[in-house]
């Protein structure tokens, strides 16, 4: 899911699918088969390319930005028109460039310099956050941040429920209009506003979760396919006999074998065999035209479609070209919510994120590269508007120790990784007065037998210190840590 770059182009079945109301009587052709179907094609999109490098107490950070319509025989990317007001937003978020950038113009590659402390620009969307921590003993580096989409995992869930539940009561509003004489529509009904509905949300569940997963684990998404289709096989929306079937009409663009292997599914649910010919009533679900006609005049009455035309006539002085929307436009709606279905409907940004550092990582969600002392991550990113998905996260920590220091006064490099880091953290815990006690104490110490034993006696000139084996017990004084820390280490 996450891992499809470029473009994302589905066969003609497929999309027809996804367009019209049909594809909700069976969840089973929009997961599945569009696991199957997927190909790839480049078209032009935004790069967006971070280099960042630790400066000091800051952090050096470089944005790239460019739009790319493939590339020359040379390897250059044929640059398009980038949006001057994203540009001009990004530039508000930089100290003033020297010689200064022209943004009148969008072609090209437009690149934003700066140094950063705490807080990093959202320049791309989102928020982040760098910290230096520096002792006598080394020094700490931490990097995160996220890049567009929503963290609000409660947020993303309700909406998407709230989707499956829309898209349920428009097939129930539908399915009463054309069938309520039916002697198995009561039937229908049930299965609609209860299995359906609870199908709707697991399928939303299971594409959510598959997308995340696979942001690090390479075929997790082909993974959770597999799982809800065995999920649908288990509720009959189709069974493991039909699948080549399935594929054929799939790879095939047989829109007609679909329409009718859907009509039996309605069928089945009003409680006909599939022995028996599919009831006369459910004609219109084998004729795409007659289907759309069916179920754009149904929606052309429904409160959510009354509720866009408003819309659209509200924005009409800012928007006057605007069209006005297409009863159909209801289902679309929710099921881009319900499946976050950005990444087939247009194309994605791509980002790219490079940290240069001096060792590599103690921890980091990216890639080391070794050869080039540089971390890595690599990704699509959806419309700064999107908040159905989770963001694009990157994280890293590094620690670097002042070797020549602790070889001098340790006897050799004692604190490396995540114990250097844990001890810059302590450090910077200590107000100026203790400060300065710690790093006289450090800045005494030599190498040699009495070395343990100078540390195992400090204390700070306000710590008790505990005496007897039958004094009750006492937290662990602030010189604990360190102490314990550099003994272990030492050892």
């Amino acid at each position: 899911m996450n891992k499809l770059k470029n473009h994302v182009r589905i066969p003609k079945s497929v999309r027809t699918a996804f367009r019209f109301p049909h594809f909700c009587f069976s969840p089973a052709l929009p997961f599945a088969l569009a696991g199957l179907a997927l190909v790839l094609t480049g078209c032009p999109r935004n790069e967006y390319l971070v280099q960042l490098q630790p400066a000091g107490d800051a952090l050096a950070r470089t944005l790239v930005v460019y739009r790319a319509d493939g590339v020359k025989s040379n390897g250059i990317p044929n640059y398009g028109s980038f949006d001057t007001n994203v540009l001009a937003a990004i530039a508000a978020q930089y100290p003033a460039q020297i010689p200064p950038l022209n943004l009148t113009q969008g072609g090209g590659r437009h690149e934003f310099r700066g140094e950063f402390t705490n807080a990093l620009p959202a320049d791309v969307g989102g928020a982040g956050a760098c910290l230096h921590l520096s002792t006598s003993l080394g020094e700490a580096g931490f990097y995160e941040e996220r890049f567009r989409g929503d963290d609000d995992l409660a947020g993303i869930t309700a909406r998407r429920n709230q989707a499956a539940d829309q898209l349920t009561d428009l097939l129930l509003g539908w399915s009463r209009r054309e069938l309520w004489r039916e002697p198995g529509f009561a039937k229908l009904r049930r299965f609609l506003d209860v299995d359906f509905r609870r199908d709707l949300k697991n399928l939303s569940a299971y594409w959510w979760e598959g997308e995340l997963v696979s942001n690090y684990q390479t075929n997790a998404n082909e993974e959770f396919v597999v799982r809800f289709g065995q999920y649908l096989c288990e509720r009959r929306y189709f069974t493991t006999g039909e699948m080549p079937a399935l594929f054929r009409e799939v790879y095939g663009n047989d829109s007609p074998a679909l329409l009718r292997r859907i009509q039996r599914l309605v069928a089945r649910q009003m409680g006909v065999p599939d022995t028996e010919p599919v009831p006369a009533a459910l004609a219109f679900l084998a004729d795409e035209t007659t289907m759309e006609k069916s179920f754009d005049t149904y929606a052309a009455g429904t409160d959510l479609y009354h509720a866009r035309l408003r819309q659209w006539q509200a924005d009409k002085n800012r928007k006057p070209d605007a069209k006005p929307p297409e009863p159909s436009e209801v289902m679309g709606d929710a099921v881009e919510t319900l499946l976050a279905f950005h990444m087939f409907g247009g194309n994605p940004d791509h980002l790219t994120v490079q940290l240069s550092l001096p060792v590599a990582p103690v921890h980091s969600n990216g890639r080391w590269e070794e050869a080039q002392q540089r971390v890595v991550w690599d990704a699509d990113l959806g419309d700064p508007t999107n908040t159905t998905h989770l963001p694009v996260a990157c994280f890293a920590s590094w620690a670097q120790p002042a070797a020549a220091f602790q070889t001098a006064h340790l006897g050799k490099v004692a604190l490396t990784g995540d114990d250097l880091t844990q001890y810059c953290l302590w450090c910077h815990s200590l107000d100026a007065a203790r400060a300065g006690v710690w790093d006289a104490f450090l800045a005494g110490l030599q190498p040699g037998a009495g070395l343990t034993n100078r540390l195992a006696a400090f204390r700070f000139p306000d710590e008790p210190v505990t005496t007897g084996t039958n004094q009750p017990a006492q937290p662990p004084g602030l010189s604990t840590f360190p102490r314990e820390l550099l003994t272990a280490a030492l050892k």
